[in-house]
């Protein structure tokens, strides 16, 4: 086929103009429209071309982006007022960059000029006068587009007149390298190379009617050091912005700071600078035990940022708990670090093609079926616990699976055209250097030994092929990829063809790059086996296959490893994750936490209220807690929490299997009900009336498996939960809804449960999980998802005005969703009663029959909040090791933190 790009860069502007309005809210464009536009476009299309252009218009124009939420303090917006006097050169290049050049869908293109604006509105206003430092926050999503977006703030930064721009690109080299390409790609304009020959110039410069060329400070193939070429002499000798993309390393900075010190004689500078810190949750922060002391590469950014009058910091960062932690004391000492994002927190909503935690392990996540493998195979080879020497002979069969699945997403991404684009398998099973080498000899050869096969057997017909590796790959095609749209006939003649230049290295502290730049036209075959520098930042091009056996409970780091998020558009069917069952838990938690903080911004937002209230209240929550590592705390001895549960739906989903235990629970939950008198009789529920200190007292008597960070009591005193609802009792939390919801048809228990007749629910999806470390067994009564109500429980007790607002903030696009909505409207709170039979059905962790000692009846609780203008209390609980290890502190080494501290990265 020939060709295509002048007719796609024509009729992608044609299609833009046409729905500019479409676009610029984020709205995806009628599929029929395209197709329209094709068919009545001036080129002669052959059927194919026009099938190609019609599928590949239909994949940019019908992804959406919503433009996210922020909290903000009060500042003087200044960017509309400028906008008409100043020269978007860089902007301009890069927007027509990414538009003409058919590399970002229009409505992707249109919603980051709209956010970046935003965040550039956040920012200080470079052409205004005195003193002044701005410091905030973006949270994006792993591997979703954090890049793209300050690339466009950069150049936006640079237009509107930041003079020096500090890009602060992760701990290892190779991510700064990396990084660095990518500024090259979206805002220099050339290849940052020092001393070369001859200056290579990159397709950014095709999109500009004359050539401008910021200054740079760093180069792909070197960090800062004081000589660098280009930099040794005063900034004030460079018209245009100058970049420095540096690695987060103490030396460097020590270096840059002591650069800019011999700069305007020594003394503080006036020029008015952005620094952008990628991964900022990842190394800056302050983890000093001390409180009085900084730690170094901390220190030295809050050096730099001083240095300038006029400045801006902005951590970008998927997992910004740490963040969040600054200075956890008290709230004057983390307003007071200089890092704390005090003026603004941006949540960035990704573009609807991108494939992240949520669609992979929510447990209805579109994909988590087709994508996610469990594996338990590795105990005995690959232990999640190894030291450095550990042993390896051999593979576990698993990971030989993994390496056959990836064969053949290769084979079949050449069958679907992509031969010539980049085709990735990551393996990150230890964070030691050596035990990665071993492991890369053991695939090498296992790799071989399947190449080898293909090249004697590949040519035969199918029938006549004996070879048990070619009968591997064939019993493994059948299983992963039978409804793919070809047979493993198909696959075969070419596989071998397609597997050619396959590059497998190590890319750890001793070296190894993943470069795709180098192979853009022929596409990169690799397969990379790491530890740290596979979990940080670092792209891996069109990943397929993510092979991880990792022990680190601090879920930050984790969903860091996550590398296979991102944009797989034409093969998203075909990736496949291998993972032990125990990450796949940490996982789903993990993206629940998120989800549940983003969903916090959003109720910020809609309440008006500033990064200070929200990081007071999130960073001491449980949900946040657990999320990052000990050491990013301080402490794990004592916790100051002043958590709050206002417009939320705490459900007691964990429970222990214990049939005594349940027995006392229904105990007490009788005392309640009848103390409460008159009820009312509803459809599908039971509604009462209770004061506060009645339904306080029903909890603190109520028995939670330890695995409610919010319900379990902490160290024997009252639960969270309990100390919320104590401080209320006089407010918003003094009368209560009480519900007992039921099957709406049936026939009532006999007899009675609680003395009421009503036909109980049934939950026949619980699993049982047995907890070694603390003795205990527990039952999840929904499995893995978190929730014991039906989604309309909440809505029980509630006023047709209330159910009204509800529903209408559950319609608008930048409103909460689910429970969040009607508990954000409820006038009382709601505590709902779950009565239920299981008929002793369970399963365990591995979907086998477990051993389910409750008896029906069970009951268990939940609670709907509303809002509340009454700040939460802090209140200091002393943990014991066993609390911390149930909220997931108790971990190998933090892997960013041991190489920083090393140094070596």
């Amino acid at each position: 086929m020939r060709n295509l790009d002048a007719e796609r860069a024509y009729l992608r502007l044609k299609i833009a103009g046409r729905f500019q309005l479409e676009m610029s809210v984020g709205a995806a464009i009628p599929k029929e429209a395209i197709a329209e536009e094709v068919e009545g476009s001036p080129f002669l299309l052959a059927p194919d071309e026009r099938d190609t252009l019609v599928r590949e218009l239909e994949e940019s124009f019908t992804t959406t982006q919503k433009r996210g939420a922020a909290v903000r303090a009060e500042y003087k917006p200044w960017l509309n007022k400028r906008r008409q006097d100043v020269d978007w050169y860089y902007w301009d290049r890069l927007r027509r960059y990414y538009m003409e050049g058919n590399r970002l869908p229009p409505q992707v293109v249109a919603t980051l000029d709209t956010v970046t604006d935003e965040i550039l509105d956040y920012c200080g206003n470079p052409v205004a006068e005195g003193e002044w430092k701005r410091r905030g926050m973006v949270m994006g999503h792993v591997q979703s587009g954090k890049t793209t977006n300050y690339s466009a703030l950069i150049c936006k930064a640079a237009d509107a007149g930041y003079k020096v721009i500090i890009l602060l690109a992760g701990i290892t080299n190779s991510l700064r390298s990396q990084t660095q390409e990518r500024i090259d790609d979206t805002f220099i304009g050339r290849k940052s190379v020092f001393n070369a020959a001859v200056i290579e110039g990159l397709p950014l410069q095709n999109y500009a009617t004359k050539k401008r060329t910021p200054a740079y400070g760093t180069s792909r193939d070197r960090d800062f050091t004081e000589d660098a070429a280009g930099v040794f002499f005063s900034l004030e000798a460079h018209n245009e912005p100058i970049i420095f993309v540096t690695k987060k390393n103490s030396r460097t900075l020590e270096t840059l700071f002591d650069w800019l010190e011999t700069q305007q004689g020594g003394g503080r500078m006036s020029y008015p600078m952005l620094l952008i810190d990628d991964e900022a949750d990842n190394a800056s922060i302050n983890t000093s035990k001390d409180p009085k002391k900084t730690t170094v590469i901390n220190g030295y950014i809050r050096k730099i940022l001083h240095k300038f009058y006029r400045s801006t910091y902005i951590g970008y960062t998927a997992t910004p708990f740490a963040n969040i932690f600054i200075d956890p004391d008290n709230e004057s000492e983390m307003l007071g670090d200089d890092l704390f994002p005090r003026h603004f927190i941006k949540a960035l909503d990704p573009p609807s093609n991108y494939v992240g935690a949520s669609k992979i392990f929510a447990p209805k996540g579109d994909l988590r079926a087709t994508t996610v493998r469990n594996i338990g195979d590795y105990q005995n080879t690959l232990p999640l616990a190894h030291k450095r020497n550990h042993l390896i002979g051999t593979l576990p069969d698993s990971l030989k699976e993994a390496v056959r699945v990836w064969c053949l997403t290769r084979g079949l991404r050449y069958l679907r055209g992509h031969e010539h684009q980049h085709c990735s398998m990551m393996i990150n099973v230890s964070r030691f250097n050596d035990v990665q080498e071993t492991v890369l000899g053991l695939v090498y050869a296992y790799l071989e030994a399947i190449r080898n096969a293909l090249t004697a057997n590949g040519g035969l017909p199918l029938q006549d092929v004996r070879d048990s590796l070619i009968g591997d790959l064939g019993a493994t095609f059948e299983k992963e990829f039978s409804e793919s749209g070809h047979g493993f006939g198909d696959v075969l003649p070419i596989l071998d063809d397609a597997l050619k230049g396959t590059v497998m290295l190590t890319v750890n502290m001793r070296g190894g790059t993943l470069d795709y730049a180098r192979h853009r036209s022929t596409g990169l075959r690799v397969i990379a086996i790491g530890g740290l520098a596979l979990s940080r930042g670092l792209t891996l091009e069109d990943l397929t296959v993510s092979y991880i056996l990792r022990n680190t409970a601090a879920s930050d780091t984790l969903m860091q490893m996550a590398r296979w998020f991102g944009y797989r558009n034409g093969y998203e069917d075909l990736c496949r994750v291998y993972l032990p069952k125990v990450s796949l838990e940490h996982y789903e938690q993990v993206n629940e936490a998120i989800e549940e903080l983003r969903s916090e911004v959003k109720r910020m937002q809609l309440n008006g209220l500033t990064p200070a209230d929200f990081g007071l209240r999130v960073r001491e929550s449980p949900t946040a807690i657990r999320i990052t590592a000990a050491s990013k705390m301080r402490t794990a001895k004592k916790m100051t929490i002043a958590q709050s549960y206002a417009g939320r739906h705490i459900e007691g989903y964990a429970l222990f299997n214990d049939s005594e235990v349940n027995a006392e629970n229904c105990a007490a939950v009788g005392d309640f009900l009848a103390a409460l008198g008159s009820r009312e009789l509803k459809e599908g529920h039971v509604l009462w009336t209770a004061n506060g200190t009645q339904v306080l007292a029903l909890l603190d008597r109520f028995q939670f498996a330890d695995a409610h960070g919010d319900l379990k009591r902490v160290n024997g005193r009252r639960s969270l939960l309990g100390d919320y609802i104590s401080d209320r009792l006089k407010a918003d939390l003094e009368v209560w809804d009480v519900a007992i919801p039921h099957l709406q048809s049936g026939v009532s228990e006999t007899p009675p449960l609680f003395g009421i007749p009503f036909p109980m629910r049934r939950r026949h999806a619980g699993m049982v999980v047995d907890v070694e470390s603390e003795g205990a067994s527990i039952f999840r009564v929904t499995g893995m998802k978190n929730r014991i109500a039906d989604p309309g429980d909440v809505k029980f007790g509630m006023a047709q005005e209330e159910l009204a607002a509800a529903t209408a903030e559950r319609e608008d696009p930048d409103g909460e969703r689910g429970d969040s909505a009607f508990c954000r409207h409820r006038k009382r709170p709601l505590l709902l009663i779950h009565a239920f039979r299981t008929n002793g059905i369970a399963t365990n962790t591995e979907g086998a029959k477990a051993t389910l000692k409750l008896v029906d009846p069970v009951v268990s609780l939940s609670f709907a909040l509303p809002t509340t203008a009454i700040r939460a209390v802090p209140r200091t609980y002393q943990v014991n090791k066993v609390y911390v290890v149930q909220l997931d502190m108790m971990a190998e080494p933090d892997d960013d933190q041991e190489a920083v501290e090393a140094g070596n990265v």
